[in-house]
């Protein structure tokens, strides 16, 4: 499992790192064109609108993943044995349950909706920009499953340790 996690971390590290730099390119010709060349260029802010949401998506997935997300560790931090162990994955469960009825469910009802409506600027459907919600969804599920395993098996090391 420890390997899926780390190709997991990996591919979301490349595509968030490859977007922010194309982010970077796009946002360097949108000044020089607009100063240098006094011709703004129109789909360079809306590529960087699109992938922004779409980078900050699977970044929050991330992030989730990592178990660094922002929390309230008052109760946790004041837990131990078998009451931390079930809050721990209380917590993961209910990440689950806003991943796949919110993000999964909502964004593809979402996707699905607006798939006919086309982003002006760039030529394709806004449903592709809804689709980060389900693609991150999902990434949150699988991450918060692994957490699981994760956390049973740090307990259970913990316990025959004992």
């Amino acid at each position: 499992m420890e390997h899926v996690r780390t190709l997991l971390d990996r591919v979301i590290l490349t595509v968030c790192c490859g977007l922010f730099i194309t982010m970077v390119m796009a946002a360097s010709w949108q000044v020089i064109s607009r100063y240098a060349l006094n011709s703004p260029s129109t789909i360079s802010e809306a590529f960087l609108r699109f992938s922004l949401v779409w980078m900050s998506m699977i970044a929050i997935a991330y992030v989730a993943g990592l178990r660094e997300h922002v929390s309230l560790t008052l109760f946790i931090d004041k837990l131990d044995g078998l009451w931390k162990v079930m809050l721990e994955i209380s917590i993961e469960i209910l990440f689950i349950f806003f991943a796949v009825f919110v993000m999964i469910y909502g964004g593809t009802q979402a996707a699905y909706n607006t798939m006919s409506q086309i982003y002006p600027m760039l030529g394709i459907p806004k449903g592709v920009l809804y689709m980060s919600l389900p693609v991150s969804g999902s990434i949150i599920v699988i991450y918060c499953l692994m957490n699981c395993q994760q956390i049973l098996q740090d307990s259970y090391s913990f316990r025959s340790q004992s």
